[in-house]
């Protein structure tokens, strides 16, 4: 809406009422030197981003996981024969799984380790004449797995 008011020369000036109580209102809400008014949500959001923030850095600082190796195996029946892999070898009686070339996985117990090869029991035989046994390696702290550069 506009109003028409008569100037000193004669004419007549028009003006944006609504224009002018839009800029009252927006100047006197604000502080000097205030350029954006924030909502008091925003901060609440900001120290609750810091917080989540800081508890998963604590967590995968603090957090393992299990690592496991797959070493190439045959079968036979109920056994497993395989080759080990690098690093130490399965211990005798540690569980362990056999996957074969379908994706279908068995557990398993390792009955005996040498320096040639790991050989374990499945629970049962299988028709599947090769695979992988899926042994444990050890643990990992998480932060070394998402991050392995800052070792």
């Amino acid at each position: 809406m506009k109003t028409d008011r008569n100037s000193d020369d004669g004419g007549i000036r028009y003006e944006s009422v609504f224009r002018e109580r839009w800029r009252d209102r927006q100047s006197a809400a604000t502080r000097p030197g205030e350029l954006i008014r924030q909502q008091g949500w925003v901060d609440a959001g900001l120290v609750a981003l810091g917080v989540l923030l800081a508890t998963g850095t604590v967590a995968a600082g603090t957090v393992s996981v299990a690592q496991t190796e797959a070493l190439p195996a045959v079968t036979d029946g109920t056994s497993v024969t395989a080759i080990p892999g690098s690093g130490t070898p399965p211990a005798q009686g540690t569980a362990a799984q056999f996957r074969d070339a379908s994706g279908t996985t068995q557990g398993a117990v390792v009955v005996e380790v040498t320096a040639t090869e790991v050989k374990a029991q499945l629970e049962r035989p299988t028709s599947a004449p090769a695979g992988e046994l899926v042994v444990p390696k050890g643990r990992q702290r998480l932060i070394n797995v998402l991050l392995p550069r800052l070792r």
